[in-house]
């Protein structure tokens, strides 16, 4: 990696495996498998020595070795000590910290505590002021609800204690949003929980009951909250029964009183410039001031985004998107088949087409427009920068390319068509996720689990090298392949020469297994980790027959650092399964083999976010 400046020009030779955005002169960048910070023209001003390092904020920047985090200033040298496990970047003078045991505070640039980690969740301060959730919110101790959250300012101090409200949500447009628990003595007297406002100062404004069906459904914008109301309430044995399709939704005010209450609104946006955009049960889109009228009786088929902005809003009129002022006149002309949910930034918004591809499939190409109307380049891309345009470029994708454009339109750089001579090793400075894929018989029924491998077991031959009458894991690295498309790989056999059917946990396929590598004090550490998944569905057994075998590529890892590995692999002992019921599973290990890797691969996890409902993984 290197950089270009805004002509398109190298200003930065490539030489980095790894580099990050310049902070207040520095940028982090890795040469080889260790971090330090280079300057404007590309020489280190900070030495490579840290396992992972980050961006400069304030003068301080957070630097890792062996999985500790510190401060150090753009000297490079450690600010102060700091015993905490996870710290965050400098903000105004205090960085907020965690401790082993999950509870969050603040620290000033002396590495005091300003504000005690007594709690279990600090949100984003908004103005000053930020709400927190206690050590003991929610829990049940003798058949009742202990409710600590709250909001402090910037010393920690209460502006709104605990034990009053069940939720608070963060400052916005003036106010905090609150839930009020129903009172568990008053429930043969109707009492339900209730949603209001506080003001800055923490003062109750109003609060509304849920009764017959209806909630604030949104926070405050232009002095009115979107409300879900029900059009009738009625009384049965048992309670009430629900009814979506006789709900519609309303405003009401800071006086705790319903000005839009239309029932054939079954659904509304939040207002927007004293604007807001409804729908009717024909699911056509109008638009109605603050004072519930019609701005216009055009209507529209669809919206982008969450309405006005900037004065003006992209509305869908006969199967095309065109630009609306806040009278509903049309600014542009419906003539886009669909526009980016960011909206407009700095006075340009990007727009799609429908672009066919293989097997009758629809692909989106995004092009961009000016705030006129005029197009200054046409749909080419297949993905941009949803921050947009920065220092004068926007980062996208061109026919599989890593692309700049600048703000005339035209292409400055882009990715050359790069051919690997040679399979090249993988070279990276955190924990690979697990990528252990298998699966049972290709005749089994559904097994569990949405994920499916193509990776089905063999029938072992007469003449082999596996260990007899066992379960085994073998790393061959003499039998070379490639993985994830071009790195060297490894091939890995797990064979079942045992007279038992092998049972394995898996997720959607993924068997629990994983590299491990001696650290530096001569200890086996996993190099790789396998996330959890949220969705139940997700878990299920993989089973290896007796005399079959499974086959896997695993990379050949490249870094400073020299060491053996070996892999781990659990699976269900059918030794155990009758005497041990809390732990069945049992963890072989493979051969020991050579090899080299970054350090931060020992303990440095990448955020990872996850892609839909059939992804439900995330760390």
């Amino acid at each position: 990696m290197g950089f270009i400046n805004a002509n398109g020009q190298v200003v930065i030779k490539p030489v980095f495996w790894v580099v990050g955005e310049f902070s207040e002169g520095l940028a982090a960048a890795r040469i080889n498998g260790t971090y330090g910070y280079i300057d404007t023209t590309g020489n280190f001003v900070i030495q490579p020595e840290f396992d992972y390092a980050t961006p400069f904020s304030e003068g301080l920047a957070i630097v890792y070795k062996d999985a500790r985090p510190f401060f150090i200033n753009k000297q490079g040298q450690k600010s102060f000590e700091i015993n905490f496990p996870v710290i965050e970047q400098f903000e105004n003078g205090r960085a907020k910290v965690r401790t082993t045991t999950g509870k969050f505070g603040f620290i000033n640039k002396k590495g005091k505590l300003i504000i005690d980690t007594i709690f279990n969740k600090i949100k984003l301060f908004v103005k000053g002021m930020a709400v927190v959730e206690g050590i003991n919110h929610y829990p049940y101790a003798d058949d009742e609800i202990t409710y600590e959250v709250g909001v402090i300012d910037t010393l920690g101090k209460f502006i709104v204690p605990y034990g009053k409200y069940e939720e608070i949500s963060d400052f916005a447009n003036g106010y905090f949003k609150i839930e009020i628990p129903a009172e568990p003595w008053d429930t043969i007297e109707g009492s339900t929980k209730q949603t209001g406002f506080l003001d800055e100062c923490g003062n109750l404004i109003f609060s509304r009951s849920h009764n017959n069906h209806s909630w604030i459904d949104g926070d405050i914008h232009c002095g009115l909250a979107k409300i879900n109301l029900y059009k009738y309430c009625k009384y049965e044995e048992g309670g009430v029964t629900y009814y979506v399709n006789i709900n519609y939704e309303g405003f009401i005010n800071l006086k705790g009183e319903i000005v839009v209450n239309d029932t054939s609104y079954i659904y509304a946006n939040d207002f927007y410039e004293n604007r807001a955009f409804v729908r009717n049960k024909d699911s056509d889109f109008f638009i109605i001031n603050t004072e519930g009228k019609l701005v216009s009786r055009d209507t529209f088929s669809g919206i982008a985004g969450e309405g006005f902005k900037n004065g003006f809003a992209f509305v869908e009129k006969n199967g095309k998107y065109g630009m609306i002022d806040t009278n509903a006149n049309f600014i542009i002309k419906p003539q886009f088949e669909g526009i980016a949910e960011i909206g407009m930034l700095d006075g340009y918004f990007f727009f799609y087409d429908l672009n066919k591809g293989k097997n009758n499939s629809y692909n989106r190409l995004y092009g961009i427009a000016k705030k006129d109307g005029n197009i200054l380049l046409n749909p080419i891309m297949e993905e941009f920068d949803r921050s947009g345009f920065r220092n004068g470029l926007l980062k996208c994708i061109v026919k599989g390319k890593l692309t700049y454009i600048n703000k005339k339109g035209k292409i400055i750089w882009q990715e050359a068509k790069y051919r690997f001579r040679q399979r090249t090793n993988l070279n990276i400075d955190f924990m690979n996720r697990g990528y252990f894929y298998a699966y049972s018989t290709p005749n089994e029924e559904d097994i569990g689990g949405f994920g499916r491998s193509n990776n089905f077991p063999k029938e072992i031959p007469k003449k082999n090298n596996f260990a007899p009458k066992t379960i085994s894991v073998g790393v061959r690295p003499d039998i070379g392949n490639k993985i994830f498309g071009k790195y060297k790989a490894a091939t890995v056999f797990v064979a079942n020469t045992s007279k038992n059917k092998i049972d394995f946990n898996a997720q959607d396929s993924r068997l629990y297994m994983k590299v491990q590598a001696l650290n530096l004090n001569g200890k086996w550490k996993d190099i790789e980790y396998l996330p959890s998944s949220w969705c139940g569905n997700s878990y299920h057994t993989l089973t290896l027959e007796p005399n079959h075998y499974w086959t896997f590529l695993t990379p050949v890892y490249e870094g400073d650092f020299k060491t053996k590995l070996r892999i781990a692999l659990k699976y269900i002992d059918p030794d155990k399964s009758e005497i041990c019921w809390d732990n069945k599973e049992t963890t072989i290990y493979s051969n020991e083999y050579e090899g080299n890797i970054n350090t931060g691969q020992f303990w440095r996890k990448e955020d990872y976010y996850p892609n839909g409902i059939m992804d439900p993984y995330n760390d």
